[in-house]
């Protein structure tokens, strides 16, 4: 069973326009050959970071929504570790649980303790 995820990527500002388009087709092949399917990548372009990380003070953004087997995640978070090209990284499942029924909903939790 898949589940969707999505990823927001920090790579290496450092270089051309061209090293870093080669860093996030390296990253994409990267959830390829992993079994993710890609839904929908978008780049964000080049930002300041809040603070320094491995000496960078800048990254590439990329964005990436995909789907995976569970199982696969945990090799594709040390892949990226171990990418000298990936400053960071944050996976997220896109998956809601739903709440419990009858349990309040957060705004009507907030009447109810005035």
């Amino acid at each position: 069973m898949t589940r969707q995820y999505e990823a927001l990527i920090i790579v290496k500002a450092a270089g051309t326009d061209a090293d870093v388009a080669k860093a996030v087709a390296q990253v994409e092949e990267l959830l390829k050959k992993l079994g993710a399917r890609l839904e929908q990548t978008q780049a964000f372009g080049r930002r300041r970071l809040a603070y320094r990380i491995a000496r960078q003070t800048e990254g590439h953004y990329h964005f990436v929504v995909f789907q995976m087997e569970p199982a696969q995640l945990d090799e594709l978070k040390r892949q990226l570790r171990l990418n000298d090209v990936v400053v960071r990284y944050l996976i997220l499942s896109r998956t809601r649980t739903p709440t419990a029924a009858g349990s309040p909903k957060p705004a009507e939790a907030a009447v109810a303790g005035s």
